[in-house]
C-alpha cells in the first residue's frame, strides 16, 4: 500500500471517532428524556396485608384486611369482613363489679363505663361515687374527717418567699381538732385518737385566694384529714393529712414544706381535682 492510502485510511478512522464521540456527549438544551411505557412507575399493582386484631370482649379475633394503594398512608383502608364494624361500649356486656352478664346493663355518663344496675348502685351507695374502672367521681366524694374540727382564716401583710412581687401579703390556715373517738368510718371503731392544731400558709393573690376555696369545700366534704397512722411519727390512732398538701411553714422551700415552691399552687390543684374538688 502507499504512503497517500495510508494517510487517507488513518484521516478516515479518525473522523469516525470523532463523530462517534460527539454523538455519546450530553446536549447542552436537550430536555430529559420522559419515561417511557415500559419504565414508567406503576400503581396498577396493590399490596396487601392481614392483619389479625383482637376485639371485645376478650377471646373472640377478627380478621381485617388493610389495603395500600401506593406508599401515602392517607391511602390506607381498613375493610372488615362482612361489613361488620369492631364492638362499641354498648356491645360489652360483662360487668367489672360481679364478674357476670350485665343484668339491665347501666352506662356511667361520663366515662361510658356499663355495668349491672344493681351493682353500680350499690356501688355509689356503700363504697364511693366514683367508677371502679377508671374513678371518674359521680357526685361528691365525702371522706372520713372528725366532724368536730375547725378551719380558720387570717391574713397577713407578710409576703411569702417567691411570691414578693405578685401578692399583698399571705394567708394562714389553722385547722384545729379536739381529742375524739373514732366512729364505723375509721380504722379502729371505738379507740379514742388524739386530737391536732395544724398551719398552713398560701399567698393572698388570685391563684392563692382560689386554692383557699378549693380547701374550703375539701374541709367541708371532710376530706382534709383522716384517722390512722402519722407518716412523719409513726403514731397510731392520730389525726393525719390526707394526700392533699399543705405549706406548713413559710420558709425552706420544698424540702421543708415551705416556700418558694413555684409549682405548688398547680400540684394542690391537682390533688383536689382528684378528689373531685375543682
Amino acid at each position: 500500500m502507499s504512503d497517500r492510502r495510508r494517510r487517507n485510511s488513518r484521516k478516515c478512522a479518525t473522523k469516525e471517532s470523532t463523530t462517534l464521540l460527539n454523538e455519546q456527549k450530553p446536549q447542552p438544551n436537550s430536555r430529559r428524556a420522559k419515561d417511557t411505557p415500559s419504565t414508567r412507575p406503576t400503581n396498577a399493582s396493590k399490596r396487601t396485608r392481614i392483619d389479625s386484631v383482637v376485639s371485645k370482649p376478650v377471646g373472640t379475633k377478627k380478621r381485617k384486611e388493610i389495603l395500600y394503594d401506593g406508599d401515602d398512608d392517607d391511602d390506607i383502608k381498613v375493610i372488615f369482613p362482612d361489613n361488620k364494624q369492631p364492638l362499641g361500649k354498648s356491645e360489652i356486656d360483662r360487668c367489672a363489679i360481679c364478674l357476670d352478664d350485665c343484668t339491665e346493663p347501666k352506662e356511667l355518663a361520663k366515662c361510658g363505663h356499663i355495668f349491672c344496675t344493681a351493682c353500680i348502685d350499690q356501688y355509689f351507695e356503700t363504697v364511693k361515687p366514683q367508677c371502679p374502672c377508671c374513678f371518674t367521681i359521680y357526685g361528691e366524694l365525702r371522706g372520713n374527717q372528725p366532724v368536730t374540727g375547725t378551719m380558720t382564716i387570717d391574713n397577713s401583710k407578710h409576703r411569702l418567699p417567691g411570691f414578693e412581687h405578685d401578692s399583698c401579703g399571705s394567708i394562714r390556715i389553722t385547722y384545729s381538732f379536739p381529742n375524739g373517738i373514732q366512729d364505723e368510718s375509721h380504722p379502729n371503731p371505738g379507740t379514742p385518737y388524739y386530737g391536732t392544731t395544724r398551719q398552713a400558709f398560701l399567698p393572698d393573690n388570685y391563684e392563692g385566694r382560689y386554692v383557699l376555696k378549693l380547701l374550703k369545700k375539701a374541709f367541708e366534704l371532710r376530706q382534709i384529714f383522716t384517722v390512722g397512722q402519722s407518716r412523719t411519727t409513726g403514731y397510731d390512732n392520730v389525726i393525719t393529712w390526707n394526700d392533699i398538701h399543705h405549706k406548713t411553714s413559710i420558709h425552706g422551700g420544698v424540702e421543708n414544706f415551705g416556700y418558694p415552691d413555684s409549682t405548688y399552687l398547680n400540684r394542690v390543684k391537682q390533688e383536689l381535682a382528684a378528689k373531685g374538688i375543682k
